[in-house]
């Protein structure tokens, strides 16, 4: 767990980490643990990303083809933060998934570290889409001096009661702006779960 090296082989805190660091997530993130039991993941590689401290997952071959979604998404949740025994302070804690199977990680630290994986913190929790295709979605249903208040790394879809809502800003803790597709904006919230209907934008 010291450090990074050039190495193939997937070390047992790793595993762990990523399973603990699953299970804290919402449950729609089960079905990557199962991934995992099945056996997908091998081993990792290491340099191979333009992504600071990024490690790469080798797979079972005959497990990805099996299961890999050719239509899956390209995203990175990060704003997870795990404890680090030797600085005795939390660290960034990223997952990277793409075609429908975890793909690698990420700790936001230069030098040594040594993980608890039973630490794990992940109210922060944000997703990140490599891709754009939710903002390309609601892209065509705003004009342009609204487009240029968001970020495209901030799109995308949560599905609530039913009905698709696009996350399109962070407030705090959480909570957060939202649209539908017939151009409502939204301030959603989660302690307590609330929508309100706003009539503003970002300036709410």
């Amino acid at each position: 767990m010291f450090g990074l090296f050039k190495r193939k082989k997937i070390e047992s805190w790793e595993v762990d980490l990523l399973e603990n660091a699953l299970r804290a997530l919402p449950k729609d993130f089960n079905i990557y643990n199962e991934q995992i039991a099945l056996g997908l993941i091998k081993g990792v590689s290491i340099g191979n990303a333009a992504i600071p401290n990024y490690i790469g997952f080798t797979r079972d071959a005959e497990i990805y083809n099996a299961i890999n979604d050719p239509k899956g998404r390209d995203f990175e949740v990060y704003g997870i933060m795990v404890f680090d025994i030797i600085s005795n302070t939390y660290l960034e804690y990223s997952i990277f998934f793409s075609f429908g199977t975890v793909d690698g990680y990420s700790i936001k630290k230069t030098g040594k570290y040594k993980i608890d994986t039973k630490k794990i913190d992940v109210r922060n929790m944000k997703l990140r889409f490599r891709d754009n295709f939710d903002f390309e979605r609601i892209k065509k249903k705003l004009p342009i001096k609204d487009l240029e208040l968001i970020n495209p790394n901030d799109v995308y879809v949560v599905n609530l009661d039913n009905k698709e809502y696009f996350h399109l800003a962070d407030i705090k803790d959480g909570d957060f702006y939202a649209m539908d597709l017939e151009k409502n904006f939204y301030r959603i919230t989660h302690d307590p779960y609330s929508f309100e209907k706003i009539d503003i934008r970002f300036n709410a």
